[in-house]
């Protein structure tokens, strides 16, 4: 393996640091995915008990208690609960905007590494070739096809370099957000349910209220 960097040249240091970058971010991204993946079902049903039995505040006290994108929207979500339907949808959205972003942070430097490792290859290469056909220009008694083709295999090393980092962080890329959509549609759908029923269980407990004020006029 140090032969081959040697072989490759000084392209190789920043090849090998998109390796090591692509592997940090993609084992960061599916940590954090793992370590914020909750139920949403089971924040809903904690969510209508509280509604039932009107305990708000220790159902904002437990969803706090919630990590990741459930937990935000589900807490953005409860203590705006009395807030008119169109604010608390507003509510909702913001804090999921923000969850969306933190869940796509660093993903634009797998997607640099996939773009600019083929091209630090192809530089590589370019260069090597460039180094070779100067000696051989300089000595033309070495200009054997051993000698030649040597010369560009070890000029090739870069690009092979390039493609084989290019590969791997091209599928984890796919794969990691292939996880972000899906969280993102399960925090669309989670994000309208609550506010259907936040919106519900309001107008349901101003509802006898209401119909006691009537009676009393």
């Amino acid at each position: 393996m140090v032969d081959v960097l040697i072989k490759g040249g000084p392209v190789m240091i920043p090849l090998l640091l998109c390796s090591v970058l692509a592997l940090a971010v993609a084992f960061e991204r599916i940590l954090y995915m793992l370590r914020t993946s909750q139920d949403p079902q089971r924040a809903l049903r904690l969510i209508s008990v509280a509604i039932e039995r009107d305990r708000m505040a220790e159902a904002i006290a437990a969803v706090q208690q919630l990590r990741g994108q459930i937990g935000a929207l589900a807490t953005a979500a409860l203590t705006n609960s009395k807030r008119p339907r169109t604010e608390l949808e507003s509510e909702v959205r913001a804090a999921g905007e923000r969850e969306a972003f933190l869940l796509e942070s660093h993903l634009p430097i797998l997607d640099m590494v996939v773009t600019v490792a083929p091209l630090l290859g192809l530089l590589g290469t370019v260069l090597g070739l460039i180094k070779n056909f100067q000696v051989l220009a300089q000595t033309p008694q070495l200009l054997e096809a051993g000698a030649l083709s040597a010369g560009i295999a070890e000029a090739l090393i870069t690009t092979a370099a390039g493609l084989v980092i290019a590969a791997p962080a091209y599928i984890l890329h796919v794969y990691i957000s292939g996880l972000i959509d899906r969280r993102l549609v399960e925090m669309s759908e989670f994000g309208s349910s609550i506010v259907n029923l936040l919106s519900e269980g309001v107008r349901e407990s101003d509802f006898p209220q209401k119909q006691s004020q009537t009676a009393a006029g």
